[in-house]
């Protein structure tokens, strides 16, 4: 898997979700009594990439940046170029019992043949695709190279705070061969607003 990948593509707006694998089903069904857990933005809310918060996994796959693996028998390394984030997956080992919470989460890997699958647990409150989440958000996550130009991602997603029960995401990234690293991004922590929309 070790290389650069571009920014990836889904299903595309107003495309219907793909059926459902698994019976998993691929749209998120917030639970009853849960509606605190829906996110919603006022006018002068400027949205997550707005400040220089880790905005949590998957949600970084979902910016425009690009993104670098490094894998070793010990380690697959996941480096975000926004904010520079890495995420480090250990193989074959177990999770804490207590695991601190991370936006990025607490990550160990196996190997399924040529797919990665990647367990994560003990992450912080963050949101994904109009949603909150919190510390009881769970996301088992499959990387596979189907072939050399392509990187195929599979997410199944749960928070038993918030959804009726698991659902799927699916992602391709293509591979550039032509990149050997990704670039340094600085993130320049603006708390204040007001210039944005004019006061």
């Amino acid at each position: 898997l070790t290389g650069v990948y571009g920014f990836g593509a889904g299903a595309g707006r107003g495309a219907p979700p793909p059926a459902a694998a698994d019976g998993i089903a691929r749209t998120a069904t917030l639970k009853p009594g849960a509606e605190k857990y829906r996110v919603v933005r006022g006018p002068e809310n400027a949205g997550l990439y707005a400040s220089c918060r880790p905005p949590g996994v998957p949600q970084t796959f979902m910016a425009p940046y690009f993104m670098q693996i490094v894998q070793s028998p010990k380690y697959v390394v996941l480096i975000h170029e926004y904010l520079t984030l890495p995420r480090i997956i250990e193989m074959d080992a177990q999770h804490p019992a207590d695991p601190d919470p991370f936006y990025m989460g607490h990550s160990v890997g196996k190997w399924e043949g040529d797919t990665l699958v990647v367990d994560s647990v003990g992450f912080k409150e963050s949101e994904f695709q109009g949603f909150k989440t919190t510390e009881s958000f769970h996301i088992v996550e499959r990387f596979r190279r189907p072939n050399l130009g392509t990187l195929e991602y599979e997410a199944v997603l749960e928070d038993p705070n918030v959804w009726t029960g698991p659902w799927m995401i699916t992602r391709t990234f293509p591979f550039l061969p032509e990149h050997n690293r990704i670039d340094e991004f600085y993130c320049e922590n603006n708390r204040d607003y007001k210039d944005l929309f004019g006061k």
